[in-house]
């Protein structure tokens, strides 16, 4: 039987919009959390970021002039005061992505460098620590000029602090707003180096951090479960401080919004698109 054009047209659009409907609730069924900033609550990741120092919800600095996270970053003898908090996600798995937007104030300094967000299992790795067989923890940075990598404690380094590949053709603009996704995906036997760090901004890889063994034990305690919300600047070293035109600790300011994990690889596109 023949279908004439308009009604294969039909069926076509029809079987489009079913598909786009069961993509759309694949990805709702993969999300975790998110936290929008909206709807002021005192619990879950909202209430437990309004407790930090330095930490705001504000007016019409989010996407779209919405509500955001203002960040403020205090400069001090080890570059700027640590803001982190850990948010247990509520279950845990191999493979998870972190999405997140953000915007470095007009009057931000990216000095040396420093940390941003990240996913860690229930006793992540950082600052030095010793490793842990069941430790391990990924986040991405900040460099000079706005350059990005990616740092990650994991079983294989070959040195105190965190493992890093370099973004080759990226910088941060201030004042503008940019989509970050970071999917992690643990080495699924312990003995292997096959996990990775994969950064993504605005839709487009930036950083293939691959090779990556980050727990020697399968246990549950080492797999996915932490929500890392990390940022500071440093370093341990005034030198990485930001700082006014008289040379004094100055303080700088980002915004953080339509923060969310979800299952598997979901790298958020530019915004608008």
């Amino acid at each position: 039987m023949i279908i004439p054009r308009m009604r294969l047209f039909q069926v076509w659009f029809v079987a489009y919009l079913a598909l786009g409907a069961i993509a759309v609730a694949n990805d709702e069924g993969n999300l975790v959390f998110q936290e929008t900033f909206e709807s002021p609550k005192e619990t879950g990741l909202y209430g437990l970021l309004i407790r930090e120092d330095h930490l705001k919800v504000v007016e019409d600095e989010g996407v779209n002039h919405s509500r955001a996270l203002e960040t403020t970053y205090v400069g001090y003898e080890r570059g700027s005061k640590r803001v982190t908090a850990k948010y247990k996600m509520g279950e845990r798995g191999l493979e998870y992505t972190l999405n997140y937007d953000v915007k470095f104030d007009a009057d931000f300094q990216f000095v040396k460098g420093g940390k941003l967000h990240g996913l860690g299992p229930d006793v992540p790795i950082t600052g030095g620590k010793a490793m842990q067989p069941e430790g391990w923890s990924a986040r991405v940075t900040f460099k000079e000029e706005g350059t990005v990598k990616s740092y990650v404690y994991c079983q294989n380094k070959d040195r105190q602090y965190g493992v890093s590949v370099y973004a080759s053709d990226f910088n941060f603009e201030k004042d503008r707003y940019y989509s970050m996704s970071l999917h992690v995906k643990l080495n699924e036997d312990p003995a292997d180096d096959n996990g990775f760090a994969h950064v993504y901004i605005d839709g487009e890889s930036v950083i293939q951090h691959d090779d990556v063994q980050f727990r020697t034990e399968d246990g549950e305690a080492s797999l996915v479960s932490t929500f890392l919300f990390s940022t500071f600047h440093g370093g341990h070293e005034p030198h990485w401080a930001p700082r006014d035109s008289q040379g004094n600790y100055s303080e700088v300011h980002a915004y953080f919004d339509n923060i969310a994990v979800y299952r598997g690889k979901r790298v958020r596109a530019r915004l608008g698109e």
